[in-house]
Parts: structure tokens; sequence; C-alpha cells
């Protein structure tokens, strides 16, 4: 079923839920602090691009309430980055995250919201590839689901989704932002133990200041998720909606379909994934794009771990024209975690991207890079009351 959210003031919706709530809970508090350099030779992703270094810190704090029936996460983390070269500006993010999860006899309610201030360079690289130095994005999200158990084997569910992002800095004029809405409501079949079938109606819209931005749609989809065996499984959905894009109507599909693997005698997990839909944009419109995404983690020893990842993205004819975005981008990334001790880990990471001039088809860029970085996990905190 489609993802959804709600606006960012959910903190309320924590706080109404408490009356509900069994005494007897458990705090956790749980910490992560990371250092890290890397060296990128085309970090723009532009023609006779300069190398240059990058040097950051990072902290993270996830503070956890739960109960038998409630559960609330807040998770707020910065990262301070600096770059060799001056022109790339303050690469700094900062944000946090809300997450709330209630159960009751029959239904279950899950809500969320979270804020991210993020340099282009991070945010955009692979989405419109507009990686302006000195430039950020903001992007305040949330979003509420419902699930009403009916029967045994059928259930109602629900979702309603908001986010509404902004640029500061040098690019804020070519990048307009935007506020994008999406809501859906289904029926589940659960037909065994091991999947079930769910047909939803959905919608969206996307609203911006771009002239010519009246994007949104609606539609059916029918999603089917089932467990092969204790090792495997899959979950495939298409949908067929009616699309407005830039005030011209059509009729499109959108597809998902995922399968995760775990190897025998832990030899380690494979997961495949592909989606096709419409994506909400930094310049203000809906974009259909595709996407592969391939990903095998495999443990060499107890304390060694190798992952590797390839990455597609597609967008289509009509974005290329309108030269919003490159044609396609490929990337692939090997990585290696060690666990030096039970709270240390040293990462070391190299990725090479590929990709088109904006504009420029027959015009290939490439850019890789490599990083390392020493993360420090202490023991969680605990308190029960």
């Amino acid at each position: 079923m489609r993802q959804a959210a709600y606006p960012a003031a959910l903190g309320s919706c924590a706080l109404m839920a408490r009356p509900g709530v069994a005494d007897a809970a458990e705090w956790s508090v749980t910490s992560l602090y990371s250092t890290s350099v890397d060296y990128d030779h085309n970090r723009g992703l532009v023609d006779n691009a300069k190398g240059s270094e990058a040097a950051f810190v990072t902290a993270d704090l996830a503070f956890k309430r739960t109960s038998e029936n409630f559960s609330l996460n807040f998770e707020p983390r910065y990262t301070w980055r600096r770059y060799s070269e001056s022109a790339l500006g303050n690469g700094d993010d900062r944000g946090a995250n809300l997450a709330l999860n209630w159960t009751l006899e029959r239904s279950t309610l899950n809500a969320y919201a979270s804020y991210v201030d993020q340099s282009t360079l991070i945010s955009e690289l692979l989405e419109t590839g507009l990686v302006s130095t000195d430039t950020h994005r903001r992007q305040a999200q949330g979003g509420l689901g419902w699930t009403f158990n009916q029967t045994e084997r059928r259930a109602a569910v629900a979702q309603v989704a908001y986010s509404d992002t902004s640029y500061y800095g040098r690019a804020a004029s070519v990048l307009s932002g935007y506020k994008y809405t999406s809501v859906s409501l289904g029926e589940r079949f659960s037909f065994s133990e091991r999947g079930n079938f769910t047909l939803s109606a959905y919608g969206d819209r996307i609203q911006s200041q771009t002239a010519g931005n009246s994007s949104h749609e609606y539609g059916l989809q029918g999603e089917f998720v089932y467990a092969l065996s204790e090792l495997t499984s899959a979950d495939v959905a298409f949908g067929k909606s009616r699309r407005v894009l830039s005030g011209l109507n059509s009729i499109g599909t959108t597809a998902s379909v995922s399968l995760n693997r775990s190897l025998f005698d832990g030899l380690g997990r494979l997961s495949a994934a592909y989606t096709r839909s419409l994506v909400p944009y930094g310049f203000g419109f809906l974009v259909e794009q595709q996407k592969y995404d391939f990903t095998f983690i495999r443990p060499v020893t107890s304390h060694v771990t190798t992952t590797v990842e390839f990455v597609r993205l597609q967008n289509n004819e009509t974005t290329v024209l309108l030269r919003l975005d490159r044609p396609n981008y490929n990337n692939l990334a090997v990585g290696v975690d060690w666990r030096l001790r039970e709270t240390w880990t040293l990462a070391w990471r190299v990725e090479g991207i590929r990709t088109q001039a904006i504009g420029i088809t027959d015009s290939e860029l490439l850019s890789w890079r490599t990083s390392m970085s020493l993360r420090w996990t202490p023991q969680p905190l605990l308190r029960s009351w």
C-alpha cells in the first residue's frame, strides 16, 4: 500500500495517547557517535571537476519508551561537515524523527513526524541532480496510518501523508520547493498466515510556486505480500492512475516488486527491489521515475561484514526533454564493517556513479568516492517505572 504522512505537529498526538497506556513502561536511550573522512573526485557531478576532501562528526541519540501496547521513539541528530574546498559551503546536517505506535484491541495506530535540514550536495545528488554549493533543503514531513481488524482475515487500512519542502542558499531561486499530500484507503484480506492481499484507492497532489505545476493523480492499487518460506519473502504491487502533470491529462501505471532472501548457514542476505512511481521534485513537479535496487550483505567472520549495493534511477523522457534531470544514474558501492570491540566499529566504503550531463544525453559523467569512518555505540541506558 502506498506510504503516507501527516503534518509535523505530532508531539501532541503522542501526549494525548498517554492516558491509555499501561503503567509499567520502560525508557531507553541509545546513542551513536561517529567521525568520518572522505575523498570525492567529482562531488558536484560536472565536467572538469576538481576532487575534494571532507571531514564530519555525527551525534545521534534515540529515546524510546515502550509498554505492552504502546511505543514512542524520538531521535535527534546533528552532523558537522566541512569540505577542503571553501566554495562548497556549509555541509552541516540536522534533523529529528518522532514515531508512535499504539495497539488497541482491534486496531493499530502508527504516526511519525520528521524534520531535516540538509545540504543539496547530499539531498539532491540522486534526485534533481542540482547539487548547488552552499544550498540547503529543509523538509518537514509526517504520517498517520490506521489499521482496523474487522475479522480475523479482513482489515481496513488508511494512510495520510504530508511534506513541506523548501530551499535556502544560492540555488533557492531555481529550486522552488513544494507541498506534497497523499492519501490512501483500502481493504486487506489475509488468505493464510503467510500472505495477504490489499486493494486500495489512492491520490496525491503537489503544490508549488512553479508556473504550470498543476500535478496530481488518483487511482487504484493491488498489493500482494507473501512469505515463500522462513528465509524468503516477496511483496508485489501494481496500480493504475489518472494523472494531470503540468496541465496534461494521461493514464499511467505504478509498480513495485521486492524480494528478500536470507541465505543458509548465516551466509548473508540478498534483497532486490523495483519501483515505478511519481516522485516529487524540488522544482515543484511530479516526475515519473523507475528505481532498481540490489543489495547483498555477507558476514565474512564474526567481526567483519561486507556489503555490495547497486542502485539505478531512470527518469522518463519528458523529464529529460524538459531538462529537469539526467536520463539515469547508476551507483555501485562496496563496504566493509569491522567490529573492533563490542561498541566500536571501523567502516570503509568505496562507490562510483555514472550519469550524464543535464541536457546533454551523450555526455558521460563519472564520479568515485571513498570514505572511512569510526563509530562508537555505547551500551543503552535503561530505566523502568
